[in-house]
């Protein structure tokens, strides 16, 4: 490849791989928390200084762009699915509980009749019957970062 090729390819892929990295920056506060968050801006800026450094070394502007992509996109994109699949399981357990509530005429004392669709998500939900309707609690990695959900209120996010 010549230089001038290499230069335009190392260009245009940090800048696929900085955008990749960007968009996903949004959905880090909602798994991680506002000072991750911060942290993961600053790591996105570094490929403002890695673009650059394409332009002159572009073998060691693409190092440290695929370095850093490296470490950032399959991190949060495994948190994104992580939160998804809770959020999922979420949807299904207010389903559970509503069903129950029509057949049965009262809601559930507990989940131990619902069948969890992803066994490692029961330690991520607390589930609790209260006066007027019931309280359904779930967090990520760190229940510093929690959601809600009340039956008289809907859903609820309370970041760190």
């Amino acid at each position: 490849m010549k230089p001038t090729e290499l230069r335009i390819f190392a260009f245009a892929l940090l800048v696929v791989l900085g955008a990749s990295e960007a968009l996903l920056a949004h959905n880090v506060l909602y798994t991680e928390g506002e000072i991750v968050q911060g942290l993961y801006w600053i790591m996105v800026s570094l490929n403002v200084p890695l673009i650059l450094m394409a332009m002159w070394k572009p073998k060691w502007g693409l190092w440290g762009g695929m370095i850093l992509a490296a470490l950032l996109l399959p991190w949060q994109t495994a948190e994104n699915r992580k939160w998804a699949q809770i959020h999922e399981e979420v949807i299904e357990i207010i389903r559970f509980v509503e069903t129950t509530q029509e057949t049965a005429g009262e809601y559930p004392d507990s989940l131990a009749g619902y069948d969890f669709q992803q066994p490692w998500v029961a330690k991520h939900i607390a589930y609790t019957v209260e006066e007027e309707g019931y309280y359904l609690s779930y967090f990520m990695d760190d229940d510093s970062i929690s959601y809600w959900y009340e039956s008289t209120d809907g859903f609820g996010y309370y970041p760190d």
